[in-house]
């Protein structure tokens, strides 16, 4: 009696671990496969191998993109010593606070040039959607005034002719 008891036990806790296991991975390609899903449903003009085309586009330059944040990262911590270093005097700090400035720009710049590279590859009709894609987008980044880790919300845009106000604005 107790050794079908412990087996019908084991059966049961099997059959629960292999559940929860099915309901995280299927929870895991789902989240994977949501951003192709997203750029798509909020830009229905592109199709799914519009974006696939897109993807692939910025990968290659992925990574030196990443580089240059690695290095915007660490001139921005040796800004905050040198800050930390002289309280109220930016004197000794300005040559790094000029080089993180640099270093921001040229992320910039290499980022608008894989957009214009980009939009050079599509035809003009995708060109407007993506354009329209990526303005979307940037209002929903992260950034000043949205606090840690919030995205911005339906009203994060400013309407046409409009002027965004509000905290980091």
């Amino acid at each position: 009696m107790k050794k079908v008891f412990f087996v019908g036990l084991l059966v049961f806790s099997l059959l629960i671990n292999v559940s929860v296991g099915i309901v995280i991975a299927r929870h895991w390609w789902l989240k994977h496969d949501t951003r192709d899903k997203d750029m798509i449903s909020s830009c229905p003009a592109l199709s799914s191998q519009d974006v696939k085309s897109i993807s692939g586009d910025w990968s290659d330059a992925r990574q030196s993109i990443m580089a240059t944040r690695k290095e915007l990262h660490t001139k921005r911590a040796e800004v905050l010593d040198l800050v930390a270093a002289n309280p109220g005097d930016l004197k000794p700090a300005e040559g790094a606070i000029q080089d993180m400035i640099n270093l921001r720009a040229g992320l910039e710049l290499q980022i608008l040039q894989r957009v214009s590279k980009t939009m050079a590859s599509l035809p003009p009709e995708k060109r407007e959607a993506f354009l329209d894609f990526l303005k979307r987008r940037t209002c929903r980044m992260k950034g000043a005034g949205k606090g840690m880790g919030k995205m911005g919300g339906a009203d994060c845009c400013p309407q046409e002719g409009g002027i965004r106000t509000g905290p980091g604005m």
